[in-house]
């Protein structure tokens, strides 16, 4: 668990808070609950076999498995929230009902938003959750505009995205490896480009499920994750036998900057950068956080914490104070590392306005998208992107910014689109 912090900072609604919380008094106040309804009234019209399988998921099947999921939570972190902050259980109980049962959310945004802050409930309307965006809403924004379609690209594909970066002169890691059905295909230049440290990852997944990492050794010698010593033999056996089930690609393992190396221990540190089409439909940073990844580091003991994430002002690059990824982090912020110590606050992300820039360009080769999620590694050579995702998580910049989804930026745009999408819905309805 997390260690001692300094105070919780106060949230401050004004336009001087560019950490991506609110720009201005007049953010929209009830985005969310207008995403939730436009969501139901697209879902509402696929009279399909799958359409009604998704009906009956979204009103009946969620909510009843949500509603279950409260009672562990207030068994491992309700009497925590009572302590801190003098919520009583009850309490709680009553307002996970509320954001289950009107706003459809999970359970754990409760905790995760810090509704449990006095006040905090009033903007629940404002979340958006990722439920509404990945399932309907995400993709009925991205039909709005038929004359961008011509030139989609899948970006969930790794292989295709990789094409796709040298293409339009992305910087990106190189595949070395395709390895699917126990058949291996060459991308590489030469047999020496296996001769360093190597990541593998799933083709097609997102996160870290099913990475692994490969450290160099010696000559096509490598340790494991679980840290035992390989020949280039046995990890060709150990790709093969893992692609009978898995489509997996290989590249090289990437290091972090030097002048932000000191914030991880063996892992990438990645930078979400969201980029959202504004009124002009051109692409525009509107958040932006830090990603370390702690499951993936073998010395860090932080229980069930995934990652540590950080704002990022985005005008500035410095960074803001950190945080876990799971509901038993609470209010807990940090000005320093929780791990190792080092300032984490106020730090500037070196080369923060090419990372800046590198999302912004590629979001303007895919402009059929209205929200992207980019992941941007800093490397010594510069950003590096890794890979962007069109139906980017929602929940953890509200997390990071503390603040709802409809009372940033962002939210100012969402809710233009959104318009649009429903003059759409309405007029097909006509």
């Amino acid at each position: 668990m997390l260690r001692n912090s300094s105070p919780a900072p106060s949230l401050p609604i004004g336009p001087d808070d560019r950490f991506g919380r609110a720009r201005s008094a007049g953010a929209p106040q009830l985005l969310g609950t207008k995403a939730r309804r436009l969501q139901h009234r697209i879902l509402l019209r696929n009279h399909s076999i799958k359409g009604v399988f998704w009906i009956i998921d979204q009103f009946l099947a969620r909510p009843f498995l949500s509603v279950l999921r409260i009672a562990p939570l207030i068994i491992r972190i309700g009497p925590k929230v009572r302590r801190d902050h003098g919520v009583p259980v009850w309490q709680q109980i009553l307002d996970m009902l509320r954001l289950v049962l009107v706003h459809g959310a999970k359970p754990r945004t409760y905790y995760m938003t810090e509704r449990y802050r006095e006040g905090a409930m009033r903007d629940a309307g404002a979340l958006v959750m990722r439920n509404e965006t990945k399932h309907g809403l995400f993709k009925a924004l991205n039909r709005l505009y038929p004359q961008a379609r011509g030139r989609a690209r899948s970006l969930g594909d790794k292989l295709d995205f990789a094409r796709w970066c040298a293409e339009t002169g992305i910087p990106h890691p190189q595949p070395i490896l395709v390895v699917e059905r126990g058949v291996v295909a060459w991308h590489g230049e030469s047999l020496n480009d296996l001769d360093q440290d190597l990541f593998v990852k799933r083709r097609r997944s997102r996160g870290t499920r099913g990475v692994a990492t490969y450290r160099h050794t010696g000559v096509f010698q490598y340790l494991n994750d679980e840290r035992r010593s390989i020949t280039l033999d046995q990890l060709f056996s150990e790709l093969v036998r893992r692609s009978r089930s898995e489509r997996l690609i290989v590249q090289p393992f990437l290091h972090n900057h030097p002048m932000i190396a000191d914030l991880a221990g063996e892992a990438l540190i990645v930078f979400r950068l969201l980029t959202c089409l504004d009124e002009n439909l051109r692409p525009v940073l509107t958040n932006a956080y830090l990603r370390l990844m702690a499951k993936l580091e073998p010395n860090w003991n932080v229980g069930p914490i995934q990652e540590f994430i950080a704002p990022i002002d985005i005008e500035t690059g410095a960074l803001g104070q950190i945080t876990g990824d799971q509901p038993e982090c609470l209010s807990e912020w940090f000005d320093l590392h929780p791990v190792n110590g080092v300032m984490v606050a106020g730090r500037i992300v070196p080369l923060w306005a090419e990372l800046t820039q590198i999302a912004i360009r590629a979001h303007s080769m895919v402009s059929e998208r209205v929200l992207i999620g980019w992941d941007v590694a800093l490397t010594a050579e510069g950003p590096v992107m890794l890979e962007g995702n069109s139906f980017a998580d929602v929940l953890m910049p509200q997390r990071v910014s503390r603040t709802p989804l409809g009372h940033m930026h962002i939210g100012e745009l969402l809710d233009f689109h959104l318009d649009r999408l429903e003059v759409k819905l309405g007029a097909a309805h006509d």
